[in-house]
């Protein structure tokens, strides 16, 4: 046998193998034989119940109707599965719903929907997919995206609903860049927009509204860069400013300037930067058409606190006037921290050793309910108090005198 082989005469190699029963040597000799003796083989293996290896020898040697019935009655998955990826659309439609029924039954759907779309049987591909949860892989999309017909001919209904079919399944399992790559190709923006948005991919979302330049997408996109932390990235502030500014949207815009403002307040007590966002939101409100009453009015008391703020050492009585008069003014806190504006005057009158004044000041924000460790220095409060010869008692030891207070009261 062996120097049958050597010498290239398979086929006599083969006869002498069989002849001898050296069978697990059949299947390899075999297969560098020609056909006929690969399906005669096949048929030896076949009675020997070697039902692999006969499978393989009868598709090689062009009997794959013969192959797939063995498959069949000896339930081989494996190697069904490796016929049927050499099934085309040529196979008789008969064979093809055969092996399809056959995958089927015994639930193998991902290679029943493999098949359909080798045959180019998209619909039934799609129908089995959604029908029994088949993921859709990238490279199963794309068979089917390739076999679409052009969008410009007869068929481009056909293929956008067969494009939205995929995205749709995608969507359903949290495939969202494979969504949006195939609602795109259906021309169906928005829907790519809410399957981009969905998987948190801030740097593709980026790239997405840029590229596709729509009023719609840019507001969105902001919309979303919004929900970020985009105070301490300046260039997530940059792209919202971009975007809606691209979309003339400047309600959004003069809403945006309104938050960056509240920001540099609430947590830099920036009052300077603060007023410049509100002075640019007004700007952006004035372009929506839109009232600014009540943005007047706040930026109005912030130019106040600034002003003010700028005038410690220079003329002081001014000074103090102008914080006397934010604190008496209604709904100051829309504008202004009214904590900043106390801070402001405690550490005035601490620093020219007022020490009554800057007592008393303590003592109303206390009335008015306002935490002192966020806006005054302990330290500095201990000063005061000691000065007054009075024990300075922290928020948390307030606290707990206000609750025993109301007890004795219950």
């Amino acid at each position: 046998i062996r120097m049958y082989s050597e010498a290239g005469r398979y086929n006599h190699a083969v006869r002498l193998a069989r002849a001898n029963g050296f069978d697990k040597e059949i299947l390899s000799l075999a297969l560098q034989a020609s056909p006929r003796v690969m399906i005669e083989s096949a048929r030896y293996l076949e009675d020997k119940q070697m039902f692999e290896q006969a499978v393989t020898l009868y598709q090689k040697g062009g009997h794959s109707s013969k192959a797939l019935e063995i498959c069949f009655e000896a339930k081989l998955f494996d190697s069904l599965r490796s016929i049927a990826d050499d099934l085309g659309e040529g196979t008789d439609p008969a064979l093809l719903a055969k092996v399809g029924d056959f995958f089927v039954s015994h639930s193998q759907f991902d290679k029943a929907v493999q098949l359909f779309i080798t045959c180019k049987q998209l619909k039934q591909a799609m129908d089995m997919c959604e029908r029994n949860k088949v993921i859709m892989t990238e490279q199963m999309a794309e068979k089917i995206t390739d076999q679409l017909p052009e969008k410009e001919g007869e068929g481009g209904v056909f293929r956008t609903d067969m494009l939205k079919r995929i995205a749709d399944l995608c969507v359903s399992q949290q495939n969202y860049h494979l969504a949006t790559k195939k609602y795109t190709q259906a021309g169906m923006k928005d829907k790519a927009m809410d399957a981009l948005l969905k998987s948190g991919d801030t740097e593709k979302i980026i790239f997405f509204a840029g590229v596709l330049r729509s009023k719609e997408i840019y507001v969105r996109a902001a919309n979303y860069l919004q929900t970020l932390n985009w105070h301490t990235e300046g260039e997530i502030m940059k792209k919202i400013i971009e975007f809606y500014t691209k979309a003339r949207a400047y309600q959004q815009l003069a809403m945006f300037y309104d938050a960056c403002s509240q920001v540099e307040i609430d947590e830099y007590r920036d009052y300077e930067k603060a007023l410049g966002a509100l002075k640019e939101s007004k700007k952006f409100m004035q372009k929506a058409e839109k009232p600014s009453t009540d943005l007047d009015r706040r930026i109005e008391m912030v130019e106040t606190f600034v002003h003010a703020k700028s005038l410690v050492r220079k003329d002081n009585e001014e000074f103090q006037k102008m914080c006397f008069q934010l604190l008496d003014q209604p709904k100051v806190d829309a504008a202004v921290q009214v904590g900043d504006v106390f801070a402001l005057l405690i550490e005035f009158y601490y620093s020219e050793q007022h020490y009554e004044q800057a007592y008393q000041m303590i003592e109303k924000m206390r009335q008015r309910r306002i935490v002192l460790g966020p806006y005054l220095d302990q330290t500095m409060c201990d000063t005061i108090y000691r000065h007054m010869g009075i024990n300075f008692a922290a928020d948390e030891d307030a606290v707990d005198e206000d609750i025993a207070n109301m007890s004795d009261e219950g």
